[in-house]
């Protein structure tokens, strides 16, 4: 590990919080809750400008989330000062002033502080290299996103069709994880994959702080508060398998940011100040903006939690409702574009079903004993979360928290033991997906899980007063439960091998050291094109690597996005159909010649090896090796570069164009 790759996450940390911070701050929060709410308000400072881009022209750069950042503090100060007339001007536009930290604070910092520092080391081994690129699905949009916005500066949601979805009117997918992203890039010089992998270093301690500041909120003993940071940090299902696989960037980001959200919220209805009910509007823009499925999912603890209010005080349910729908309202607004692509979207998961691969109760067994996709269960945690549960009763203040959790739990396992309408119906916003799922009942069992230890370290305390002579120790009591409290974590910490990081980091290298999909060859010459290239757009291949010709190399690749060959007819526009398909026709074919000149490609790039095993190379490019209308550039290992130079007039095609299934080896033919 390098210098840089502490700096670039650092980076990367201060670019996500100070924004929100200030906001925070300007609002009338006390500090400590302003820390731990200050990156969901700065997702939400990026939305709001991603709404504003849509309708008028507004560059994205690091000085733009600056001016956002002071308009959206002058507005909080000046509702401030228009509002509560009967305080003084002073008193209402003050600053809360952060008090000296007694040593709780310092045992709470120093909770949070471990568990992010854990995972972030755990992350950066498996990654290998900061650089690493992730070779799953997903990572290759998020890289060419975020290269998208650094290049182009336009944040607007509609922008990001050019990547792979230029022929579709209606495509929407979420950009502002990519657009601070892109900020982050342009502030360190950190590659796009740098930037990436330090966001996901980042995910841990962001959860650790929002869970942190809510169980303080909510009373929990200080043990729990400052370990469960901690031993998030050793439970699988979040963060790790939402972020080596898929990897889920934006869904993992916000769902570490709702216990923030639901602290924020918690903090808003006790004083219903206009400013902070701003603030919960822009918090949940922030999350629509992250991903529609998080604020979803942040709704379902919020709905608990109201309920458990609401019970509780049932006077409230009145003053709350102003300030719920005065939010609501505001986060509408703020995140036009990604509620109306959340609805467009959830249309389209109609197709996406991942099938139940287990009876309920090995799904509940799963979850419960941490032992999702995984050769054993995590033992020592599954412990701590079953004691947790047996002694819930004692555990008031986790109750509302807990039954949120409950629901993801549910959904896990319906998603994984039934294939009904029903469950395809409610499991829809989320694509049917368990493992994501998972990772919201991992917000309610770290919780736990730091509740069963906090009672296992107090029933060792009462053994250890009844042995005889107990009572002639000076020692206070205080100081030896606190002294059980981490005996009773090293004891966790040790016989779980560090909380599980060796087996985590192992789950983190299978996307990261591998390069099935990319490899240094492939980079090279990348490179190679950039250096060498005339402009236009290159043909390529979008499973095979070459769609990361964007992040990597700041090219234009055709296809910025793998594309499911089963859904290239259903999906796809005509024009990409027809380059998909009959590319290699374009010595012979009209429409593929006048698609090349409109479409300005200059280059055709192939890569070696594909996304997934079962795939092979897509029919328009096979065989083109004997067109007279392409020649080879440039070859390495497993990559071909082709400089596209149309014949005068149409010719005999090649042999591939009447029998696409004639490249016999399916890689570079």
């Amino acid at each position: 590990m390098t210098l840089h790759d502490v700096l670039v996450p650092l980076a990367g940390l201060l670019v996500l919080t100070v924004p929100g911070l200030v906001v925070a701050l300007l609002a009338g929060l006390r500090p400590g809750t302003s820390v731990a709410v200050a990156p969901v308000l700065t997702y939400g400072l990026v939305t709001a400008t991603a709404t504003a881009a849509s309708y008028v022209p507004l560059p994205w750069e690091p000085w733009t989330l600056v001016l956002v950042t002071v308009v959206a503090g002058a507005v909080v100060v000046g509702v401030r000062a228009l509002t509560r007339r009967d305080v003084p001007l002073r008193r209402r536009v003050a600053i809360v002033r952060p008090s000296r930290p007694g040593w709780r604070d310092w045992v709470v910092v120093g909770g949070v502080l471990a568990g992010g520092v854990l995972a972030a080391a755990v992350f950066r081994a498996g990654f290998g290299r900061l650089d690493a690129l992730n070779q799953d699905w997903d990572y290759v949009y998020h890289a060419n996103a975020l290269r998208l916005i650094a290049d182009s500066g336009d944040v607007a949601p509609s922008a990001m069709a050019r990547i792979n979805d230029w022929e579709t009117t209606d495509f929407y997918y979420p950009n502002t994880y990519h657009a601070l992203g892109a900020t982050i890039r342009d502030l360190t010089g950190a590659s796009v994959f740098e930037v990436l992998n330090s966001q996901t270093m980042l995910v841990c301690l962001v959860a650790g702080m929002g869970l942190a500041g809510l169980l303080h909120r909510f009373g929990a003993p200080l043990a729990v508060t400052a370990v469960t940071p901690v031993l998030l940090a050793g439970f699988t299902s979040f963060p790790y398998d939402v972020l080596w696989r898929g990897p889920l960037l934006p869904y993992a980001v916000g769902v570490a940011l709702i216990p923030a959200f639901v602290l924020l919220l918690d903090a808003v209805l006790s004083d219903r100040r206009v400013a902070t009910t701003l603030l919960v509007g822009l918090a949940g823009a922030g999350l629509l903006g992250l991903h529609p499925s998080t604020a979803l999912s942040a709704a379902l603890f919020v709905v608990v939690y109201l309920v458990a209010r609401w019970w509780a005080a049932p006077a409230a349910l009145r003053g709350d409702l102003l300030v719920l729908v005065g939010g609501g309202a505001a986060a509408l607004l703020l995140a036009v574009p990604a509620v109306l692509g959340a609805v467009a979207t959830n249309e389209r998961a109609v197709d996406i079903d991942w099938p139940a691969v287990e009876s309920p109760g090995q799904a509940v067994g799963d979850l419960l004993f941490l032992n999702h996709s995984a050769a054993a269960p995590q033992y020592w945690l599954a412990a701590l979360v079953v004691v947790g549960l047996l002694t819930i009763t004692r555990a008031r203040w986790l109750w509302a928290w807990a039954g949120g959790a409950a629901i993801g739990f549910a959904l896990f396992v319906a998603s994984a033991a039934a294939d009904t309408p029903l469950v395809a119906d409610l499991t829809r916003p989320w694509w049917n997906d368990r493992w994501r799922f998972a990772a919201l009942a991992v917000l309610g069992m770290a919780p736990l899980a730091a509740h069963g230890l906090h009672v296992l370290a107090g029933g060792a305390h009462r053994v250890l007063q009844r042995i005889p002579g107990a009572g002639r120790v000076t020692v206070s009591p205080r100081a030896v439960g606190a002294g059980l409290v981490v005996a009773v974590l090293l004891l966790v910490v040790l016989a779980s091998n560090g909380l599980y990081a060796a087996r985590n980091e192992e789950r983190v290298a299978l996307n990261h050291q591998n390069d099935h999909t990319l490899d240094a060859a492939e980079i090279d010459a990348m490179q190679w094109l950039a250096d060498h290239s005339t402009g236009g757009t290159v043909m390529n291949d979008p499973n095979d690597g070459s769609a990361y010709l964007s992040a990597e190399a700041g090219l234009h690749p055709l296809f910025g996005h793998v594309v499911n060959p089963a859904f290239i007819s259903r999906e796809m526009g005509p024009t990409q159909q027809l380059l998909l398909e009959r590319f290699n026709c374009l010595d012979s074919d009209p429409e593929v010649r006048e698609a090349i000149e409109d479409l300005d490609i200059r280059y055709v790039f192939l890569g070696n090896g594909f996304i997934r095993d079962w795939m092979t190379r897509l029919p328009g490019l096979r065989g083109i090796d004997a067109s007279p209308s392409l020649d080879l550039v440039h070859r390495a290992p497993g990559v071909r570069v082709f400089e596209v130079d149309l014949t005068d007039a149409p010719t005999q095609p090649v042999a591939a164009c009447e029998a696409p299934s004639a490249d016999g080896d399916g890689q570079t033919g």
